[in-house]
């Protein structure tokens, strides 16, 4: 508190001889608008008889003797009669200004150094001009002995010792004073700013590319995705579509140019049941047709009375005699008595459906003695690499649609599936195991006339023969009720353009 009442003193009083228009000697003090003189050198007395001046070498008061750096104690200010001394700072205060105004003078030579180097490696002299630029620059701090290191924007750099990397990947050492915080990076030369800027065009054109074969793999996963079976079925439609047009051309176009013998071809070699209308004794019967000739003659049940006559039988349940629960060869080839029970093979009612657009009528009767039928005016099955799948539309009658019961129970357009072979739209189980029979089952069924033969009502699985518009069909909703069944089945096809 002493101290600082002798230093405000000090102050008024050199406000005092300033306000005076005191002149002012060589002892020079430091602020912002630079040095001036608080008195004379020589010690005259001017208009204010002010002296400041260093008392002498300080001295410790601990040991009492021995300078401290070589350093003046405080400063005398003399006010005749009066002598004041200020305190040490005072002194210290005067030093670091010095100190500061020359490390600035130093540092703005070593910014304009920089920038000359800087400027002659523009002019193609390298990355860095020398070792020493690379490095950076020693800056002794003047009356302390210690080193400043500089990078070569001219700024300090702090700490012990730290690496920096520059932008083309090599490292430098740079060094300075401090508490170990890096200040300031190199800056990398034109030329590596410009292959950097290569590399990141490279790096931006591969991303662009990488995006491009991403989008372009997603398009194609989703063109897989799409290809499901129903776009499977509609493309296989449209070649078998094709193919049966052009085989039918060709087919007719020969019968018409080749037919030159007197008696009429199709007696000599007749496609299906129809062919044999000409007969003038019309009668049931089994019968041979070629409806291929590469693929030779075989049998069939003909039957010629009813609805007209030209009917070509491709199933028949009468009696239970034959079991229907056959593999997929047998379903084939066919199997059973043309003159009972029999499954006419599905070779045999591809090629017959291939050769000439064919109407399918079904006829169905119970043990309480109804008779009923369904007639559709489309009848097609495809061939074995297709799995013998099923065409067929244009529904009349009085059985009911069963065939395409609704979207989810549809049987068009379904593969042909047996004990042995699961083609089945049901994605847990094969419909043909679980009901004992060969058919062209959905998921499972809402008709199957290939089922098993029961004599009479039943409960349990419905592996009989179903039809599911039966006009009593609906007392079977509940699992615990009797089944349906039927007493004669026949299945049976003809030309759409057959007269009678």
């Amino acid at each position: 508190m002493r101290t600082f009442r002798i230093c405000v003193l000090a102050v008024l009083l050199l406000s005092a001889c300033q306000a005076a228009d005191f002149p002012v000697n060589s002892h020079q003090r430091w602020d912002a608008r630079g040095p001036f003189s608080f008195g004379s050198d020589t010690g005259t007395p001017v208009s204010c008889p002010m002296k400041l001046r260093p008392s002498g070498q300080c001295v410790s008061s601990s040991s009492g003797a021995g300078a401290e750096d070589g350093e003046d104690c405080p400063y005398q200010l003399t006010l005749p009669p009066l002598t004041i001394q200020l305190p040490k700072q005072f002194r210290l205060l005067e030093k670091t200004m010095k100190e500061l105004q020359s490390l600035k003078e130093v540092v703005n030579k070593l910014k304009n150094g920089c920038q000359e180097c800087r400027g002659a490696s523009a002019r193609g002299n390298g990355a860095f001009g020398n070792q020493q630029a690379d490095q950076g620059q020693t800056l002794q701090v003047p009356n302390t002995g210690e080193e400043v290191k500089l990078n070569v924007t001219g700024q300090e750099v702090q700490g012990g010792s730290s690496k920096e990397e520059r932008g083309d990947g090599a490292s430098v050492d740079v060094g300075g004073i401090g508490q170990g915080t890096n200040f300031g990076r190199i800056t990398p030369s034109p030329n590596t700013v410009q292959e950097m800027q290569v590399k990141l065009n490279r790096m931006s054109v591969s991303l662009r590319n990488a995006r491009s074969q991403i989008s372009a793999l997603q398009g194609r996963l989703e063109g897989i995705n799409l290809l499901n079976m129903e776009n499977v079925k509609a493309i296989v439609d449209r070649k078998v579509e094709n193919i049966t047009g052009l085989v039918n051309k060709i087919s007719s176009t020969c019968t018409t140019q080749c037919a030159v013998q007197s008696t009429p071809q199709f007696i000599l070699a007749p496609r299906d049941c129809s062919d044999y209308n000409v007969l003038e004794g019309r009668k049931n019967g089994v019968y041979r047709v070629t409806p291929d000739p590469r693929n030779g003659t075989f049998e069939v049940y003909c039957d010629m009375e009813s609805y007209g006559g030209g009917w070509t039988v491709i199933q028949q349940r009468l009696d239970g005699s034959v079991s229907f629960n056959r593999t997929w060869l047998e379903y084939k080839k066919g199997f059973g008595n043309l003159r009972s029970e029999f499954w006419l093979g599905n070779d045999h009612i591809h090629l017959m459906t291939k050769a000439k657009d064919m109407i399918l009528r079904i006829e169905l009767e119970d043990f309480e003695g109804v008779r009923e039928y369904a007639k559709y005016d489309q009848f097609y099955v495809a061939n074995e690499f297709l799995r013998y799948r099923l065409s067929i539309s244009g529904y009349s009658g009085t059985a009911g649609n069963a065939i395409s019961f609704n979207k989810h129970f549809n049987h068009d357009q379904k593969f042909f599936s047996t004990p042995d072979r699961d083609n089945d739209m049901y994605p847990s189980g094969n419909c043909g195991a679980y009901y004992s029979s060969g058919w062209w089952f959905d998921a499972c069924m809402s008709a199957n006339l290939n089922g098993k033969y029961y004599h009479k009502r039943y409960k349990g699985v419905r592996n009989g023969i179903f039809w599911g518009t039966w006009h009593n069909m609906s007392t079977e909703y509940y699992p615990t009720n009797y089944r349906q069944a039927f007493k004669t089945v026949k299945m049976m096809i003809r030309p759409k353009n057959y007269a009678p």
